[in-house]
């Protein structure tokens, strides 16, 4: 029985670090390249924690999940920038669109100001590169 013990320990560990759930790293990653792709460069994703998560199946996951979002520039900065851009302008006013929610959402927020997300559910899928937020 004493020699089976390590073994058994070692099987433990080898299995446990085998879980393909992502962890709160990958997840405060995700999410940071989710606004990084509607909002460049507006918001920074912190202190990102998992609350719970489970699989729907071999290939999706669903996680629930709290963390912080810093404003790294205030609304009026970034809108000024967004119409400052050059291109189409109807992908200007996506922009302006889309940022004009932030602001219902969070107010009039300014450069620094820091506001914490309590639970959001994401839904993940498996693909060739990892897990990935599903649409």
């Amino acid at each position: 029985m004493r020699r089976l013990l390590p073994a058994v320990v070692l099987l433990t560990t080898l299995l446990s670090g085998c879980s393909d759930t992502p962890g709160e790293s990958k997840l405060e990653q995700l999410v940071q390249q989710q606004f990084d792709s509607q909002y460049q460069g507006l918001i920074d994703v912190q202190a990102l924690q998992k609350l719970n998560g489970w699989s729907d199946s071999d290939n999706q996951y669903t996680v629930e999940v709290s963390y912080n979002i810093e404003f790294k520039q205030s609304f009026k900065v970034y809108m000024e920038q967004q119409t400052a851009k050059p291109g189409n302008p109807l992908e200007k006013m996506a922009s302006g669109m889309s940022a004009g929610l932030l602001k219902l959402q969070y107010g009039d927020f300014n450069a620094g100001d820091v506001y914490e997300v309590k639970q959001q559910k994401l839904t993940l899928r498996s693909s060739e590169n990892g897990w990935r937020i599903a649409d």
